[in-house]
């Protein structure tokens, strides 16, 4: 079998001596030179072990989580005697790493050894992601999203995702502390690729990330907020993401599996949910109108129809049990759980 690798752009002489050596040999093929993750990515399908040096600046532990989640091997070369290098692979479980000193054979041998038995397409399988996004003025998402996530904790392995990152607010109703929060996740999937149960809360039969208010600190990127959702599906069978008002053309919502629509049942709540409704991108959303008065179902769905070409797939009734729950740090109302469990199939 000829080996299919793709290789880390690198000035040392152990990348160009592996291109080489696999241009005169049968053994290996190099179908790629990347110079950025994104390039091994989107040709995962075509490539069955990255060789990768370790003094690349984004070559982190989340990086190669995320390629060995896409199935591929990979083998991992450092500076002989650079300890700390070499841990680091160890740690993001990298199957095989050798010193740059080594020869190009035994790095051939090491690529062959980690390659994929069978086809590429034959990936671990990862949990479904669900975004809960929503206009200007609390129409109720972090409710929602809650809702949601408590009824998916009865069947399934379920992580709630504070990622409103204006106004983040979970914290705040579950009555839990805000730190560690989503910046800390975000620092240890960097260092380690996982998530591990520091940063999360269990509420209930639901683990909890809490979202990041850190006014004097700069906002996490969306690469690493990427990482954190990236591990969290390898760990979840599925990832609730509440994401309060979405930016435009907003990467989240394209990557989320589902996504889910608040729109407050006022007249300027639609307006609202209908500005996100016209720049959509993403899989289509459920919309979920909230507050509905006892006498304007009627209204709410022509409203819906015709302001956002959506029909509701839940209509909420305006009660005080869900405001009053959703005020004092319990579980959310039971009857909202029972109207949004139908959002919530496998």
């Amino acid at each position: 079998m000829t080996v299919r690798i793709a290789t880390v752009l690198s000035a040392r002489a152990w990348e160009p001596g592996l291109v080489a050596y696999a241009r005169e040999s049968a053994t290996a093929r190099v179908v790629l030179r990347a110079y950025q993750p994104w390039e091994i990515e989107e040709r995962s399908d075509q490539i069955d072990v990255v060789v990768v040096g370790a003094e690349v600046a984004w070559v982190t532990p989340a990086q190669l989580a995320a390629w060995r989640r896409a199935g591929l091997g990979i083998v991992g070369v450092y500076a002989a005697g650079d300890r700390p290098a070499a841990r680091m692979f160890a740690d993001a479980g990298v199957e095989e790493t050798l010193p740059d000193d080594a020869p190009v054979t035994a790095i051939v041998a090491a690529a062959r050894f980690v390659a994929p038995d069978g086809p590429t397409t034959d990936r671990p399988a990862v949990g479904k992601t669900m975004a809960v996004v929503g206009g200007r003025g609390a129409p109720g998402c972090t409710e929602v999203a809650l809702a949601i996530a408590w009824v998916a904790a009865g069947t399934q392995r379920t992580l709630l995702v504070d990622l409103d990152l204006d106004a983040p607010a979970l914290a705040i109703r579950l009555g839990v502390a805000p730190r560690p929060d989503l910046t800390d996740a975000a620092d240890e999937v960097r260092a380690s690729g996982r998530i591990d149960g520091v940063e999360l809360r269990r509420v209930g039969k639901l683990d909890v990330l809490v979202g990041s208010h850190r006014p004097s600190s700069p906002e996490l990127r969306p690469s690493s907020i990427d990482d954190v959702l990236d591990a969290a599906t390898e760990r979840y069978e599925r990832v609730v993401i509440d994401r309060g008002l979405p930016p435009p053309d907003d990467p989240i919502i394209k990557r989320a599996d589902d996504a889910v629509l608040v729109a407050d049942a006022s007249a300027v709540g639609i307006v609202r949910a209908a500005a996100i409704a016209a720049a959509w991108s993403g899989p289509p959303p459920s919309l979920v109108v909230n507050r509905v008065p006892r006498r304007g179902v009627p209204d709410a769905v022509a409203a819906s129809r015709r302001w956002l070409g959506l029909d509701p797939a839940v209509l909420i009734p305006e009660r005080p049990q869900v405001r009053a729950a959703a005020l004092s740090a319990t579980p959310p109302d039971r009857r909202l759980r029972r109207l949004l469990a139908p959002l919530v199939a496998p």
